[in-house]
């Protein structure tokens, strides 16, 4: 009987250690991943990587990095692109003023003063935001520019997304 009750306590600890490693896996895998889209924001991701202003940059910006996903706590569709860039904030921010109003993005007023630069406009059925921002990644200095959108309602003042 005690051989039996020994065999018993190790299969119920390693069942519990295989729960509590799965789980551990699945949630290191969450926070590297985030949400999955849905099919039909999966598809609006494609449709945000192809707006014309993500391209558009001051004759000194070099493009570094386009990446496209869905934020990670809510499944918000995103594109981007990391520009560096040698002039200042406001000679970047001034040429999205004018590249944004031509491609009919209305600016976000925002309560709070904010660094980055933020435009509303509706891309399809999605009520979308364009924010434009500086940034340092690996040692270059520059600036972002992005395109998150939502089908649900988001606050005029873009919320998360701004």
């Amino acid at each position: 009987m005690e051989v039996r009750s020994g065999f018993m306590k190790v299969i119920a600890g390693l069942t519990v250690a295989a729960l509590l490693l799965g789980g551990l896996a699945y949630m290191t895998l969450m926070t590297f991943t985030g949400p999955e889209c849905t099919s039909e924001e999966e598809d609006l991701i494609t449709v945000l990587a192809a707006q014309e202003i993500l391209t558009a940059h001051p004759q000194e910006a070099v493009a570094h990095d386009a990446y496209t996903g869905c934020f990670q706590d809510d499944p918000f569709p995103y594109a981007g692109t990391f520009y560096e860039f040698p002039g200042t904030w406001e000679e970047y921010t001034s040429f999205y003023e004018t590249a944004a109003k031509a491609d009919g993005w209305r600016p976000v007023v925002t309560e709070e003063p904010a660094t980055d630069i933020c435009y509303t406009k509706k891309i399809g059925r999605a009520k979308a935001f364009l924010t434009v921002g500086g940034h340092r990644v690996d040692d270059i200095e520059g600036y972002g520019i992005d395109i998150s959108a939502s089908y649900s309602d988001v606050p005029e003042n873009g919320g998360l997304l701004c």
